[in-house]
């Protein structure tokens, strides 16, 4: 296939790419324009460039190559900050390289359709316990909701936000020879899928016994104003487990109402106002 090459390259200071509060004074912005249309190799620049960012309208490739920031078009390449005309330069034979490496390899990437599309992250926090248990690896729940809008992690890194409803899939569309040629998505209805994992998760944890928990005098335990007591441990034990009240009940061989007592009572211990604080609580406290 023929290499990605340009015809046309300059630069500007002072490029609108440079990030607010750089420390830079100034920065220097590449242009690059292509001798053709290479919005073909957008999927694969989405598969292997870092931070990859692909968008339909306009259509355009962001990613950060090398420290710097990215805007590939169908025919142009805009690209900030870099030092000087020099520094610029020698990038672009480095992103060409990098462009062409891409077309050499392409047969051997599986390329990547996925569209960016930001959510806003108030809108993510509705699906978090906003509790900033850090169990998804962040120091809180709004410093990732923001790498959830930025496609910089899975909401599924969270163990409290539920199964997906539905999802997409694309599908390659390749001609005779395997070339790729274009693309299908459907929506897939999980939500049968998800009840199956749902169910299959329940039968599991009703066959997994509860842990015998004589954490009675643990520190975090004992300096609650009322300690929790063995039996409140035991019902905190099921609730870490998803199991409902009627399923602990069975568990531990008592009645339902008596269990919904326990829970209530965990509530006004804890200070806390639904199951997923209390089960948040007791893991950082390392209680269950």
């Amino acid at each position: 296939m023929q290499r990605i090459g340009f015809n046309h390259f300059y630069t500007c200071m002072d490029g609108p790419m440079a990030k607010p509060g750089s420390s830079r004074g100034s920065c220097v912005t590449a242009i690059i324009h292509f001798e053709k249309d290479i919005s073909f190799l957008f999927p694969y620049i989405n598969a292997v460039a870092d931070e990859a960012e692909l968008h339909e309208n306009p259509n355009l490739v962001r990613f950060v190559f090398d420290k710097v920031y990215c805007v590939v078009y169908p025919e142009r390449c805009i690209a900030s900050p870099l030092d000087d005309r020099e520094h610029a330069t020698a990038f672009r034979e480095k992103l060409m390289e990098f462009l062409n490496g891409i077309l050499d390899k392409k047969n051997d990437i599986i390329p990547k359709f996925k569209v960016f599309q930001k959510i806003a992250v108030t809108d993510i926090l509705k699906l978090l316990p906003k509790t900033n248990c850090g169990k998804c690896g962040l120091k809180s729940c709004m410093a990732f909701a923001a790498m959830v809008s930025k496609q910089r992690v899975q909401p599924s890194k969270c163990p409290y936000v539920g199964l997906p409803i539905n999802e997409q899939v694309t599908y390659p569309v390749r001609d005779n020879d395997g070339n790729l040629v274009s693309s299908v998505t459907l929506n897939i209805d999980t939500s049968n899928q998800s009840n199956k994992i749902h169910e299959t998760n329940k039968i599991h944890e009703k066959n997994v016994p509860m842990p015998a928990l004589n954490r009675k005098d643990h520190p975090a335990n004992l300096s609650l104003p009322s300690a929790l007591t063995q039996r409140e441990l035991e019902v905190l034990s099921g609730i870490g487990l998803g199991q409902t009240n009627r399923e602990i009940s069975q568990q531990l061989h008592i009645s339902p109402h008596t269990v919904k007592s326990h829970v209530v009572n965990i509530f006004n211990k804890l200070g806390v106002s639904h199951r997923t604080q209390a089960v948040v609580w007791a893991a950082r406290h390392q209680i269950i």
